[in-house]
């Protein structure tokens, strides 16, 4: 037992420098490649994460634009819409207004053509009245005198 003992105190004092560079060796590559790669990793991850926050707001905004673009659109549509309705209105009031005129100058026509054509008619009533009387006193001289 006391050479089992001995072998291993022999072990553990040889391997003592080798637990304390394996110690030194942990703590140096952990101060020199390890903490350095998580920093750059970190800052990796801070950068790519504010990148795809950037883009995201990014977007939002684009969406925004968007959104007022199209309002806009509509709004100015339903402007030139509103416009071309009342032209429309005002050109179909005008035509209105037009025929109205129309009609009144060719009833104001047909009634003065009325009227002309019955003073026409009352003239040549009373031509034919005065010609039919002389034709009748003619017609009565021609037969009394041809009676005789």
């Amino acid at each position: 037992m006391a050479q089992i003992i001995s072998t291993l105190q022999d072990i553990l004092v040889r391997a003592l420098p080798t637990f304390f560079l394996v110690i030194v060796l942990h703590w140096y590559l952990k101060k020199v490649l390890i903490q350095p790669m998580e920093r750059v990793l970190a800052e990796r991850k801070k950068r790519t994460e504010g990148a795809v926050a950037a883009s995201e707001a990014s977007l939002a905004e684009v969406a925004a634009k968007m959104a007022a673009y199209e309002k806009a659109l509509y709004d100015a549509r339903a402007g030139v819409y509103a416009e071309q309705e009342q032209s429309r209105r005002k050109l179909l009031a005008d035509q209105t207004t037009a025929i109205d005129e129309a009609k009144k100058k060719m009833a104001a026509a047909v009634a003065s053509a009325t009227a002309q054509i019955a003073t026409e008619a009352q003239a040549a009533r009373a031509a034919l009245a005065g010609e039919s009387e002389r034709l009748a006193d003619q017609i009565t001289a021609a037969v009394l005198l041809g009676n005789n």
